[in-house]
């Protein structure tokens, strides 16, 4: 169901703020929604322990720089396709400035499913990384419910009509950083086996299902809608209930994933 192939175009996108990362951030800072902070730390938090010792740290896709908020490491290096003030360096996460071997981590927070081209990201990353090396993602999952959200609010689109093993695959609009299929972590990483023969290199130590109702009570990060700020004892809830939904009908509700690839040669 709501399978097909499905791309809105920016101008039909009926969130707020689309792509307005200055003023995600001045928003966050300032009025320190509870929503929001729920819904990062779940996003993040979990990266702590793989950040242990780690002094070699970059997040490749860093928006709006809110990531420093909720990871215990002191030495990430904020990094996107566009300098603002709180980025520490612009790249291009397709051709990355970093020495062979020469990173503990690398994080990417919803930054994936924006990628043009999938499979060399992962080729790129790998030389990158030091040898046993983190690279830790948190990505969409494109359950029934994120579809139908997606649907109604004419956000991102998605198709699963693309080979994400494939360096000459284009899965995005290379011209345009909000382009966006949300599928693509999902035909990535669904089947851990076919990416460790498709993309050598790396082997799994996470790859869960997470996140339902809090997503939308959110509002959004970057682009948002109007909702209704509950006590946090709400959201406690929330997460309680997001995690029954998501262990009993992981594909009707999930809407994130959390991956964790250790780099093995």
């Amino acid at each position: 169901m709501l399978r097909g192939t499905y791309f809105p175009r920016h101008d039909e996108n009926r969130m707020l703020h689309e792509g307005d990362v200055e003023a995600a951030r001045d928003r966050f800072f300032r009025e320190r929604p509870i929503s929001v902070t729920y819904l990062l730390r779940q996003r993040y938090s979990w990266m702590n322990e793989y950040l242990l010792g780690c002094k070699a740290v970059v997040e490749l896709g860093a928006g709006a720089g809110l990531s420093k908020e909720f990871l215990d490491c002191p030495n990430i290096i904020l990094s996107d396709v566009v300098k603002r003030p709180w980025i520490d360096i612009v790249v291009d996460a397709l051709n990355l400035p970093f020495g062979n071997d020469s990173l503990d981590a690398v994080i990417c927070s919803h930054m994936i499913h924006h990628l043009a081209n999938p499979a060399r990201f992962f080729s790129v990353v790998r030389t990158k990384l030091k040898l046993g090396g983190f690279l830790l993602i948190q990505d969409l999952h494109t359950s029934l419910m994120l579809r139908i959200l997606l649907r109604i609010m004419r956000h991102e689109g998605w198709s699963y009509d693309i080979n994400v093993f494939n360096e000459n695959t284009i899965a995005n609009d290379p011209s345009d950083p909000w382009s966006a299929n949300c599928a693509i972590p999902e035909l990535l990483f669904s089947d851990e086996l076919a990416f460790e023969n498709e993309i050598p290199g790396f082997r799994f130590l996470k790859n869960e299902l997470n996140e339902s109702l809090l997503f939308p009570l959110s509002g959004g990060v970057i682009a948002k809608t109007r909702i209704i700020q509950f006590p946090s004892n709400v959201y406690k809830v929330v997460q309680t209930v997001d995690r029954f939904l998501v262990y009993l009908f992981p594909n009707v509700f999930a809407v994130g994933r959390s991956v964790v690839l250790e780099k093995t040669s």
